[in-house]
């Protein structure tokens, strides 16, 4: 949290803005116009509506307000495009996603050791660059090379011997700290308010220790995300299949739409929202409020979906795509020869308006799009997640999250 996104990402923005330490470019060209700055803040600021809650609070267009979880969210998903196209040299943007990456790497969830060597090498050839872009080995610039520069040389061996950094980089102190600031209420005596807090929480430790009623006595619970609530169904007759495979095709297979519409049922129930078991909950673009400038309003109709298709050689291979979930349907299928195995089921279906991302996955390599296609319809098991897009010059960034990343959760745990 220190190393990364509370020292090296707002000095690299430093860097880039030439507000570090009172030095210049000197012999690189790595500065970005204040102007140019207004327009990445506002950008930033104008992203947070299109993408969901549950990825990041609200960040403003005042960087110096940034917590380390905004610092960490913006480096790794809005930086790429942020940035692309407002350095004079290709090499500076690349050194800034290279940077993106090794912070990936390092708060992934798992990690293979492997992975853990070809990161030490990216960070090596990160840090060498960095000394050669901003330190330029100049002695009167030795100011742009701070302890925490050094300090990423070590977390590969960190993480090799220690696990991943999720394992590792909780602050006791600061938890506990934090624990005990959220209790403070007295302004005339605010010692001995904390010293009662203090108390309490030996007394509650003590009883839960005697009687065994640690979970009941616990000061935090973790929310159980499988619990419904009352608005919510399982359809537990519903069978679910990513219509993908040739099996799971042929009943439609070939078949034109006016030999299916008449046997599809008239009416169909709609649903606006849905929640991914132990995961993201998504509403439908029919349930959104209309597009606003509110960011208290956060547009979570877009999805990460995965069907398979054909190939030249007719062999079925999976595919990820990206698009606008735009309603949610339930359909009970009648007793028909017709629809073959699918007769007499209830089908969940997903109407989904693609957008043109070529093919790429958000999780492996930066996905734009400008133009969305023609609404399909498929299974509502193939939807993965929700994303959210960032906005930038016409373009849209797809932000993903869905590939192992470790996306912590700020809270106090039961101290």
């Amino acid at each position: 949290m220190h190393l990364a996104f509370e020292n090296t990402a707002p000095n690299m923005v430093k860097h880039w803005s030439g507000q570090f330490k009172g030095l210049d470019s000197g012999a690189e060209d790595y500065e970005i116009s204040a102007e140019t700055w207004e327009l990445i803040w506002q950008e930033t600021a104008d992203a947070i509506r299109h993408i969901p809650a549950d990825f990041v609070r609200v960040l403003g267009k005042n960087p110096s307000y940034f917590t380390a979880e905004a610092w960490c969210f913006w480096i790794v998903y809005l930086a790429p495009v942020l940035l692309r196209g407002r350095f004079r040299h290709q090499k500076y943007y690349d050194h800034a996603c290279q940077f993106s990456e090794i912070v990936k790497r390092c708060i992934a969830f798992e990690i293979t050791y492997t992975q853990i060597d070809h990161l030490e090498e990216n960070i090596i050839d990160w840090v060498q660059k960095y000394e050669e872009y901003y330190y330029q080995y100049d002695e009167a610039r030795l100011s742009a090379c701070p302890l925490t520069i050094h300090g990423w040389l070590h977390v590969a061996d960190d993480i090799r011997f220690c696990g991943p950094s999720w394992a590792t980089w909780t602050f006791w102190m600061e938890r506990y700290c934090g624990y005990l600031q959220s209790g403070l209420r007295s302004r005339r005596f605010p010692w001995a308010n904390l010293n009662n807090r203090v108390l309490h929480t030996v007394y509650l430790e003590q009883l839960g220790a005697r009687y065994d009623l640690e979970d009941e006595l616990s000061t935090y619970r973790a929310r159980n995300k499988s619990t419904l609530s009352r608005s919510e169904k399982i359809y537990e007759d519903c069978s679910y299949n990513s219509q993908s495979t040739g099996d799971v095709a042929d009943p439609v297979l070939k078949k034109t739409r006016k030999t299916i519409q008449p046997r599809l049922p008239e009416v169909m129930p709609r649903w606006g929202k849905m929640r991914v078991v132990d995961g993201d909950s998504i509403r439908s673009a029919s349930a959104c409020a209309t597009e606003s400038t509110d960011v208290t309003e956060r547009n979570m109709s877009f999805v990460r979906y995965e069907i398979q298709v054909q190939d030249e050689d007719d062999a079925w291979i999976p595919r990820v795509f990206y698009g606008r979930l735009e309603e949610i349907l339930v359909c009970k299928l009648p007793q028909d020869p017709f629809w073959a195995y699918m007769s007499d089921t209830t089908r969940l279906l997903a109407v989904i308006t693609p957008c043109l991302t070529l093919g790429k996955d958000a999780t492996k390599e930066v996905a734009f799009y400008t133009l969305m296609s023609a609404p399909i319809v498929t299974d509502l098991a193939t939807i993965v997640a929700v994303i959210g897009r960032v906005q930038s010059r016409g373009d849209w960034l797809i932000i993903d999250r869905s590939g192992g990343l470790l996306h912590p959760e700020f809270v106090a745990g039961e101290e």
